[in-house]
């Protein structure tokens, strides 16, 4: 799974500035409808409402900016994209991920930390997601999600920053581990390796906590082939059994029309 939170002055090409108004991202977005036909364009969408348009987005973040000072940070976007084996396993059903993009906005919304101690939910946050597909060298769509959330809450009273470096205030590699762990209790997926966690286990992990997690790690791939293996034995068993009910079920039609054969000739 990969999940970002977009900085727009860091993270590649930057598309839009996020200081002003969102239009000029919500264009970006909507370029792939141009060539597709009107029942096959992807509308925006929320927690409420699956078809929003392009005119609505812009006026529900921009006119979210209340408190908001001049050249600061208006609104934040952020990239959903499940890998190959996450899409197939939800069939490649892009209401399951419009579905789970409401649950990445509500681990968005719970992983602020507000002085405060108030508890924020997806209901806080003014936000609208679009879903599109990429198409890769052998023509298969990997589809993803782009996400704009304002920078203020619903009230407009709390400034939501996820671009801050107060990880006690927004912790972005939390934020994407239980995003992560939203998927898997969703969709029932037993994920075998989250390779975020080995990649900041990696970076940052002291001997002992590297070595305890590789070594779990091991222990769960080798308990997954054995599953697999398993899995693959008792299918091939039940293959041969079916193929041998059929052989007795064909067999037992040739002795009744053998037998009813034979009636006949007396």
């Amino acid at each position: 799974m990969y999940i970002k939170v977009i900085n727009p002055t860091k993270h590649g090409t930057a598309t839009y500035s996020n200081t002003g108004s969102c239009s000029n991202l919500v264009e970006y977005l909507g370029k792939e409808n141009e060539s597709l036909a009107i029942d096959k364009r992807e509308m925006f969408f929320n927690q409420t409402d699956d078809e929003i348009s392009s005119n609505a987005v812009i006026k529900m973040i921009d006119n979210n900016v209340k408190g908001i000072a001049k050249g600061r940070t208006r609104f934040n976007s952020l990239v959903i994209a499940p890998d190959k084996e996450e899409q197939e396993h939800i069939k490649n059903d892009p209401v399951a991920l419009k579905k789970y993009t409401c649950e990445v906005m509500k681990a968005y919304a719970e992983n602020f930390h507000l002085k405060s101690g108030k508890k924020l939910g997806i209901n806080d946050l003014v936000w609208a997601a679009k879903l599109e597909y990429e198409r890769n060298g052998n023509n298969e769509a990997n589809m993803h999600v782009h996400v704009i959330v304002s920078a203020r809450d619903k009230e407009q009273q709390i400034t939501l920053s996820p671009n801050t470096n107060d990880k006690k205030r927004f912790n972005r590699v939390n934020f994407y581990l239980e995003s992560e762990k939203a998927f898997d209790k969703l969709f029932h997926y037993e994920r075998l390796e989250s390779k975020l966690k080995t990649d900041q286990m990696i970076k940052y992990g002291n001997l002992y906590e590297r070595d305890k997690y590789f070594t779990a790690l091991d222990e769960k791939r080798a308990q997954f082939q054995s599953n697999e293996i398993g899995k693959s034995i008792t299918q091939g068993i039940q293959s041969v059994n079916s193929q041998r009910g059929q052989y007795q079920e064909e067999f037992k039609k040739k002795k009744v029309k053998k037998r009813n054969s034979q009636n006949l000739k007396l």
